[in-house]
Parts: structure tokens; sequence; C-alpha cells
């Protein structure tokens, strides 16, 4: 029976792979990534958004709600609302009617204090009307109107009356001087003076009137 010699070598073991230590660590798991730094960001984007419209929101009151506006004068006429006379002797019975038309462009309303609407003839007080304190809203017009009686006993003396109703025509003029301001959100103060007149000549013989009437606002 044969042996095998004992010099032949057996197969030996597979050869073991030195791991180093720092790679075995690195291969437990996945390598983690950095998060961005999204709460930083959205509260920065919040910031910018409230800057963008607190910008906005003063330019709008700045430039648009607080901006003064005028006071506009829409109408003034004045028209013959009755009429009786006679020279001999001389009676005179005279209601004339004044109109003002007043339009506010402004976003606060227009309060105007209390006034008179004055009728001179040739400088001489021929009537008063009194006009009480009102507003006239925001953004809105509002008409006033004021009837006058003219008071023939103020100017029966006077050296023009008779040759001016024997020629047929009465010369007159009135006046009227409004003085008001708008408040805007109880700090902004807009002062405005509305003053109208108006020249009149009534007929008698036909017993109507012509006017040319003028008006201007003073703002401060």
């Amino acid at each position: 029976m044969q042996t095998q010699p004992e010099d032949v070598l057996k197969p030996s073991a597979p050869p073991i792979t030195m791991v180093p230590l720092y790679a075995s660590t690195a291969t437990t798991g996945p390598i983690p990534k950095k998060k961005p730094k999204t709460c930083l960001k959205v509260i920065c984007c919040i910031l910018l958004i409230s800057t963008i419209i607190l910008i906005t929101v003063f330019l709008f009151f700045t430039l648009y709600l607080f901006k003064k506006r005028e006071v506009q004068i829409t109408a003034n006429n004045a028209n013959l609302e009755d009429l009786s006379f006679t020279i001999t002797p001389i009676t005179l019975n005279l209601v004339l009617g004044i109109t003002i038309g007043i339009k506010n462009r402004n976003y606060a309303g227009f309060n105007y204090e209390s006034t008179n609407t004055t009728i001179l003839y040739h400088g001489l007080q021929a009537g008063v009307s009194p006009m009480q304190a009102g507003i006239v809203k925001a953004r809105s017009s509002k008409t006033i109107h004021n009837t006058i009686y003219i008071m023939a006993t103020t100017i029966i003396n006077s050296p023009f009356l008779l040759p001016e109703m024997i020629a047929g025509k009465l010369p007159l003029s009135s006046k009227t001087s409004m003085v008001g301001k708008v408040v805007l959100f109880n700090n902004i103060k807009i002062h405005a003076t509305v003053d109208t007149s108006c020249d009149i000549i009534v007929d008698l013989q036909s017993r109507t009137m012509t006017s040319n009437c003028n008006g201007k606002v003073k703002i401060s």
C-alpha cells in the first residue's frame, strides 16, 4: 500500500485581507448629507415681503390719500325768483336765488362754517341771506341754494334807483365767502376758502335777469 510522501504541501487557507480601522468604520453606514438652512431662507423671505408691503402702503398713503386736493366750484349762478315794482310811488319786491356747487376731491369731508350771501346795489347792502354750516362729504359734490330778498327800504333813497327803474334795468352784485377745512386722519388739515361773486342785471320790462358769476378757491 503506497503512502503519500509527507513533504507534499496541503492547500493553504485563503489569505486574510487586512482592513484598516478607518476603512471599516467609514463603510458602516451612509455618509450624512448637510441639511440646507431652510429656516433662515424662509425668515429672510418673510422679512423682505413685509418690508416691500410696508413701503408700498406708506407710499400709497403719502402720495395718494394724504395728497392735498383742491375744493372745486362746479356751479355758480343766480336766477330771478320773484319781481314786482311800481315807479310812482317807488316800490320794489325782488327775490333772487343764488346757487353754489362745491366738489370735494379729498378722502375726507370738507366742513364749512356758517356764512352769508350778500347782495349789493351800487355799494349799498340790499339783501343778506344766511348760509348754515355744513359738510361736503369725501369724494362727492354738493349744491347749496340761497334765496335773498331785496330790502327796498335800504336802497329806495339811492339817487340811482329811480333813473334805473325808468330805464328798466337794475345792476346788482352778490358775494359769498365760505371758510372750511378738510381733516385727514385727525392729523393733516387742509384749509380752504371759497369765494364766489356774481354781476347781475335785472330787466324790469321782460322780468328776466342775466348774471356773470365767478369763483375761486384758496388752499392753505
